[in-house]
């Protein structure tokens, strides 16, 4: 919601890893121990990797939000634009439901110890990676300002309270989206922090649940829990650092889980498999559910004021609905849209585009201001546009070809069976 072996890691292979699913797809095969039988799950569920690559790319947008005024956008263009923070909720229910199956299999300690192994190692390569692009894009700057080169702006670096050096430690350790300060580290960093720290508390209360109907009630009480903090916030209170940022995670994980409750129990109530021929059958509702969703999920955008105000619920019920009715089998629009050539390749590399476009219009804003633009201009902010796009995409796939892939666990080859060896029958 995806880590590999590299040879310097002491790693007991005698022991089997705990199955993770990855982030952008499917689950383990292997059901979850202790429920009752559970039917037939995809390895993979292409539309919500369609769906994370969609929501992926209107983050990259939001963060453009200011070029695309510069530009002269319609204003209800920039008021869609300016919502599509909302994604984040999006990416937790996400999250939380494709790792859902992982999380509740977890029993022990050593099991809490290897999933958050496998978190971190998930989290961390791609993240280190902007980190240190964001970092050298900063210490460029101070030196162009130390020496009195290039066009430097007047903003100081390494000065201000989300650029000093407890904010670039904060956001190296990826505490900064519950610790602070805020905006530490590069766009999007919080939130990566926010799904790590949040994922490892709730498997640690998972592992400490006796039986398996005690652990299917940690996703509810995850999401009650954080409806509860994010209640207790004013509606004016920053929503990406400290105890909004915490409480949109715990809520949003805790609503995936439930997703994942709800879709098994779809599943098991509907025949999908018919038992005289295997085909399978699609749930009716599900299309329409799923386009009338995907709407709804637009609208919340351009209504974000109303879904902060009522602190994020309304994402939070929105979102389960959209997963559930795009995870059963069905088709319809909203599944082809997803299932189109293009967003699976942007869902393929959501998790890196995610991570590192930050860093990469940083990069290119820095360039265009030491040159002496101005990046309020129509015409350099077009640029930052179609730089930051383009350089976001570029360098999505290199991290995901040789970051991410990089990474991820080597499954060791099944041992071929022995052939059998039959004796000639006696005449």
């Amino acid at each position: 919601m995806t880590v590999s072996d590299i040879s310097s890691d002491r790693i007991d292979r005698t022991q089997p890893p705990i199955p993770e699913a990855p982030l952008e797809s499917g689950v383990p095969e292997s059901p979850i121990g202790g429920t009752t039988s559970a039917p037939a799950i995809p390895r993979r569920f292409t539309a919500l990797d369609g769906l994370r690559g969609l929501a992926a790319i209107v983050v990259v947008i939001f963060h453009l939000r200011r070029e695309f005024r510069d530009i002269g956008i319609p204003d209800s263009l920039d008021r869609l634009i300016t919502g599509g923070y909302l994604m984040v909720d999006l990416f937790f229910v996400l999250s939380g439901f494709v790792m859902a199956r992982t999380m509740l299999r977890t029993r022990h300690r050593e099991d809490f110890l290897r999933f958050s192994e496998l978190r971190v190692r998930r989290f961390m390569p791609l993240h280190l990676a902007g980190w240190a692009i964001a970092l050298l894009g900063v210490t460029v700057l101070a030196l162009c300002q130390q020496f009195g080169i290039f066009h430097t702006p007047e903003r100081g670096a390494f000065h201000h309270g989300d650029t000093n050096l407890r904010a670039w430690a904060s956001s190296l350790v990826l505490v900064q989206g519950i610790l602070g300060p805020q905006f530490s580290g590069y766009a999007a960093a919080w939130s990566l922090s926010v799904e790590l720290w949040v994922n490892i508390l709730i498997v640690a209360v998972v592992a400490f649940m006796p039986t398996a109907y005690y652990r299917r009630l940690v996703g509810p009480a995850a999401f009650l829990a954080g409806m509860v903090v994010l209640a207790w916030t004013v509606p004016s209170a920053e929503n990406s650092v400290g105890t909004v940022a915490f409480g949109r995670g715990l809520a949003g994980l805790g609503a995936g889980m439930v997703t994942y409750e709800l879709y098994l129990l779809f599943m098991r109530r509907r025949t999908i498999a018919s038992p005289e021929d295997g085909a399978t059958q699609t749930v009716r509702w599900a299309a329409p559910v799923g386009v009338i969703s995907l709407l709804l999920l637009v609208l919340a955008c351009w209504e974000r004021g109303f879904v902060r105000e009522f602190r994020f619920l309304p994402m939070m019920m929105l979102a389960p609905v959209l997963v559930v009715s795009l995870a059963l089998p069905s088709g319809g629009p909203a599944k082809w849209l997803l299932n189109t050539s293009v967003v699976q390749w942007l869902g393929s590399r959501s998790f890196a585009i995610y991570a590192l476009h930050g860093p990469v219009l940083m990069s290119v804003k820095l360039v265009l201001e030491l040159r002496g633009l101005n990046p309020q201009a129509p015409k350099v902010a077009a640029v930052i546009i179609v730089a930051g796009m383009i350089g976001a995409a570029c360098l999505a796939e290199i991290g995901h070809r040789y970051i991410e892939t990089a990474w991820q666990p080597k499954k060791k080859p099944r041992p071929a069976p022995e052939p059998v060896v039959r004796e000639p029958a006696s005449v």
